[in-house]
């Protein structure tokens, strides 16, 4: 008796697995969405917001970091005591720091984000430099 039951089991296995796979009919004409369907499309985020989000982000950045690099050239200048050689100290510290902040800030400049923006809306990608700097955060919604 239970090898009976075991071999049916068995051969109706395959028949479980077609019946699973099948797809349900389709509507003869697609039906357009309802109001909440496209409400819901237009408040959910974007690309673009993103795009937005990253560009402020970076330009805070390069603000930041020039702001740090003109102090510490400022306090060379100022409190150096006038000897050359601590306006040089000063100037290689605050180097780094003004390299990095104003190519922030001329990489990320609004320009740029309206040019990307722009382009995105009219169905263009973005590129790949942009879309690697995206961060699942940056596309979530403001509270």
């Amino acid at each position: 008796m239970h090898k009976y039951f075991l071999i049916v089991a068995l051969a109706a296995l395959p028949l479980a697995g077609a019946w699973a796979q099948t797809t349900p009919a389709l509507p003869a004409a697609p039906t357009p969405p309802t109001a909440a369907v496209a409400a819901a499309q237009r408040a959910a985020p974007d690309s673009a917001d993103a795009v937005r989000t990253l560009f402020r982000k970076r330009r805070n950045g390069g603000t930041a970091f020039t702001a740090v690099g003109s102090l510490v050239l400022l306090r060379g200048v100022l409190f150096g005591g006038g000897s050359g050689a601590s306006i040089g100290a000063s100037a290689i510290v605050a180097a780094p720091f003004l390299g990095i902040g104003i190519g922030k800030l001329v990489r990320f400049g609004s320009k740029k984000e309206e040019e990307y923006v722009k382009a995105y809306r009219q169905g263009k990608p973005l590129p790949h430099s942009i879309r690697k700097r995206l961060r699942p955060d940056y596309f979530r919604l403001p509270r």
